[in-house]
């Protein structure tokens, strides 16, 4: 065999021993199970908050509700919102604010406990409760996006009643002075206040009291400050009680049961939530348009929460289920007025209670309501010598 043979012969070996020797790779490993991936929630930051309140409310077990509600409202509140959390309210009626400030006053002074949340006009709140630090913040207690979307509202803003943010404005309700017996009183006989002057009332009007916090002193302090002025007011209030002998009354469902039995031909401040139950029973009362115009107010559909609540989650499920659409759609188809939300409305909100095209309408805010405490006085005052 030639040398170049035998040596190509011998390279050729040799690379066989070095592939030989050489270490194959390792086969892979068998795929073992797949790392666990975290599950996602789904849910927003408001939607984990607001499950985690209902939850927590419902272990509370109720809401204490002080306020002026009817009885009907109470009702209809109630049972809504018990089927739909399986949370009891609990409701303290107060046939006027005075006397809800006073017990809520006394129970602070014990030590007590008990309100949740305060469902009374803006004037109780505004001049009996928040002067004495009864009120605690709102806007930390508002959580569904359907309550603070300004859209959702007919003013375009949350309808807050003060800048402090202590008290909202859930209702717009036409504040009209007059209301009267539609079988005493001909359509467009009385279409000014200035009409309960004429010699046929005499003996025959009931007014809400003007000296006393209520739809009485608010229609006089508009009167007052934005139909009239002080002198013609004054006036007015003087004539009523010396000429016309009406009867001065704190009462509203008695003053509005008196003038649908006809007992009282004409009334002076009611409550749309007072007249409703009379003319949906039957009743024959009218509540015209004047030429003083209207305060929208929320009348007694102001809205409050407790400093300290005794069942705070439940006070603040409350709370936003009844500024939601659905809330506010139950509260008003009871209460027969409109809500100032802009997605409610209330087969039952009497025409009557609603601002009319080109009607002057001042919509009322702390400001006025302080301007109805001073009037007050005034009224007083003008009560006390036309009855001497």
């Amino acid at each position: 065999m030639s040398k170049p043979i035998l040596i190509s012969l011998l390279f050729g070996m040799l690379a066989l021993v070095a592939a030989g020797c050489t270490p194959t790779a390792a086969p892979p490993a068998p795929a073992g199970p797949a790392p666990a991936i975290a599950k996602q929630d789904s849910r927003t930051g408001w939607e984990q908050r607001w499950e985690g309140l209902v939850a927590a409310a419902r272990k509370e077990g109720r809401v204490s509700v002080y306020g002026g509600w009817g009885p009907e409202v109470r009702t209809t509140l109630t049972q809504a919102f018990g089927k739909k959390f399986g949370i009891d309210l609990e409701f303290t009626p107060f046939a006027r604010g005075a006397e809800m400030v006073a017990r809520v006053q006394q129970e602070r002074a014990a030590g007590l406990r008990v309100v949740d949340v305060y469902g009374q006009g803006g004037g109780t709140l505004m001049t009996g409760l928040k002067p004495v630090g009864l009120l605690g913040p709102l806007e930390p207690v508002l959580v569904l996006p359907e309550v603070v979307d300004p859209a959702a509202w007919t003013i375009g803003k949350f309808p807050w009643y003060d800048q402090d943010k202590l008290a909202i404005g859930m209702l717009s309700s036409a504040m009209r002075p007059v209301f009267y017996n539609s079988t005493l009183v001909r359509e467009g006989e009385i279409t000014s206040a200035r009409d309960l002057l004429k010699p046929q009332y005499k003996g025959k009007i009931v007014v809400n009291d003007p000296a006393f916090a209520g739809i009485g002193n608010a229609m006089f302090s508009h009167l007052v400050h934005f139909a009239w002025n002080e002198a013609e007011a004054s006036d007015f209030l003087r004539r009523l009680i010396k000429e016309q002998e009406a009867v001065i009354m704190r009462d509203n469902r008695l003053a509005v049961e008196w003038v649908a039995r006809g007992k009282s031909t004409v009334g002076f401040g009611a409550d749309a939530e007072y007249i409703m139950p009379f003319i949906r029973a039957g009743a024959p009362i009218v509540v015209p348009a004047t030429a003083e115009g209207i305060q929208a107010s929320s009348v007694g559909g102001s809205l409050a929460v407790a400093p300290t609540p005794p069942h705070p989650n439940g006070a603040v499920v409350f709370i936003n289920w009844l500024l939601s659409r659905e809330g506010q759609t139950v509260f008003t188809e009871s209460w027969g007025t409109a809500s100032l939300r802009s997605d409610v409305t209330s087969s039952s909100a009497n025409p009557m209670f609603l601002p009319r095209p080109g009607e002057r309408v001042i919509l009322a805010t702390e400001e006025i309501t302080l301007m109805k405490e001073k009037d007050r006085e005034l009224a007083k005052k003008i009560m006390d010598e036309a009855a001497n």
